[in-house]
């Protein structure tokens, strides 16, 4: 289920594997060499992890019939799947990239440097063969989502480094047997007072209020949803540089904004009274809505707390547009919603705007690894148009994707996870926004201590600090910029 929220940067996923056992344990997992037969044939691999159900095996029937539909329509291409475990995915997948035996598809979510990939500037310049606008690749696109004026989706050094098979947002899934079971009527939960005031009730009657996990996903997406109403004020100050890294705004802001404002001292996670406000809500609705076990249970499946909500445990869950597939045989009815409105008298920093997510790009997007040549270099180019071209409205349809091309249609029945102020980006955006952390810690939950007590405010803001400083360094580095605040 990550979305990439890169996720999504928010609220998105990172770890860098590199010990040497790593890389020998990757390589010998890839088991997916390219390769090309005889009779010309070649033969390329998609590795990623099932953002669509529970499945270890593949992606589901709908992509499976996508990939025998593309094989139809590019006979000298075999395309097979690697289906990656949720808990185990970004490690495997970042070994296998740094030691070299990734695949010629990889998530793009991936941790990695921008060299470490193949750069689509050149590529996306040229006709999509599959598509018949007649306009350049990147014009088929939905410029408000990727490419467009202002150059969405490149990564720091400038330069489009994958390509989004479908768009995503995310949101609260609720049981609508269950609330009508316990007596709370889904508009309440439209206020953080209402929402954790029912929350109080459906813990007496005995159900989990909100499915959570221990991983990123949940505190991610929450901490997306309260950084865009109670963190304006510090995002505006810092809002520097454009999408392309010269002297401008953008919305959400860029990572060289943020990466700006820590290297120069003008933002400090430790004095600032906005970071704290939003920590102390955090906690409060950890404490109020979450699984009580939160901790000890294991990110898995499409929803966040792992089986409870599907279950019919809980009452309301986070997941993407793309869970709602798995709920095709839920014995219950079931609605969405977006995260409820943080009023004035919630928090001191509050302004009354409602919460905003935003579908983006960060969904289903793959990249080709640098060293990746020839005829597997080829094929894969080819995949990645056909992903990007009418030929997927089928599948969209059938997974709950938000087409990124503006050829297609979204599929119906997810209004409140696609319209209104949630569905627009905020200037906090899903990329972690201020709380960035360097790659080698970037995937465990470091909101954990101090929502479980264990770590006090104070000492959280000065890890988040010091994580910040790192992140902010790797990001100078990574992207090259010039500036002598980036290189001092």
């Amino acid at each position: 289920m990550p979305v990439t929220t890169k996720t999504l940067r928010t609220r998105r996923v990172r770890l860098l594997a590199v010990a040497t056992a790593a890389a020998l344990t990757a390589a010998a997992l890839a088991g997916c060499a390219p390769s090309a037969n005889a009779a010309g044939k070649v033969t390329i691999t998609l590795s990623g992890p099932n953002q669509f159900t529970s499945d270890t095996k593949t992606f589901g029937p709908a992509w499976d019939q996508l990939v025998a539909n593309f094989e139809k329509d590019n006979p000298n291409i075999t395309l097979k799947t690697n289906v990656l475990p949720l808990s185990s995915w970004a490690a495997t997948s970042a070994a296998q990239l740094t030691a070299g035996t990734a695949p010629e598809l990889i998530f793009n979510q991936t941790t990695h440097t921008p060299d470490q990939v193949l750069s689509l500037d050149s590529y996306l310049q040229k006709k999509n063969p599959f598509s018949s606008t007649g306009t350049s690749w990147i014009d088929d696109f939905n410029g408000k989502y990727f490419g467009g004026p202002n150059g969405l989706g490149k990564n720091p050094a400038g330069n489009y480094e994958s390509i989004p098979f479908n768009l995503v947002s995310v949101g609260i899934y609720y049981n609508k047997d269950i609330l009508v079971k316990v007596g709370v009527d889904v508009s309440s939960l439209s206020t953080f007072d209402g929402f954790t005031k029912a929350c109080g009730v459906l813990k007496k009657a005995g159900y989990a209020p909100l499915a959570t996990d221990s991983g990123n996903l949940p505190v991610g997406w929450t901490v997306t949803a309260l950084g865009s109403m109670l963190l304006n004020s510090e995002l505006a100050s810092l809002n520097q540089f454009g999408s392309d890294g010269t002297a401008g705004t953008s919305t959400p802001v860029t990572k060289k904004s943020v990466a700006h404002a820590y290297l120069t001292g003008e933002l400090n996670l430790e004095t600032d009274p906005g970071v704290a406000e939003t920590l102390k809500v955090l906690k409060s609705f950890y404490d109020d809505c979450a699984t009580p076990n939160w901790s000890g249970i294991q990110s898995q499946g499409a929803f966040t707390g792992g089986t409870d909500f599907p279950g019919g445990k809980a009452a309301m869950a986070w997941g993407t547009n793309f869970a709602s597939t798995s709920l095709a045989t839920a014995n219950f009815k079931y609605g969405t919603l977006p995260f409820p409105e943080v009023s004035t008298s919630d928090s001191t920093v509050a302004t009354g705007t409602p919460a905003q997510f935003g579908v983006n790009n960060g969904g289903t997007a793959y990249m080709i690894p640098a060293y990746i040549k020839g005829k597997q270099r080829d094929a894969a180019i080819t995949l990645l148009e056909y992903m990007s071209s009418p030929k997927v409205q089928t599948w969209l349809d059938k997974t709950g994707g938000i087409p990124a091309i503006t050829a297609l249609k979204a599929p119906p029945g997810l209004d409140a996870l696609n319209s209104g102020p949630w569905a627009t980006l905020s200037l906090f955006g899903q990329n972690g926004g201020l709380f960035g952390a360097p790659a080698a810690i970037a995937a465990q939950n470091k909101y954990e201590g101090y929502l479980l007590g264990t770590t006090k405010l104070k000492d959280t803001l000065a890890q988040f600090q010091s994580n910040a400083v790192a992140w902010s360094k790797e990001q100078a580095t990574q992207a090259k910029w010039t500036e002598s605040w980036a290189t001092k």
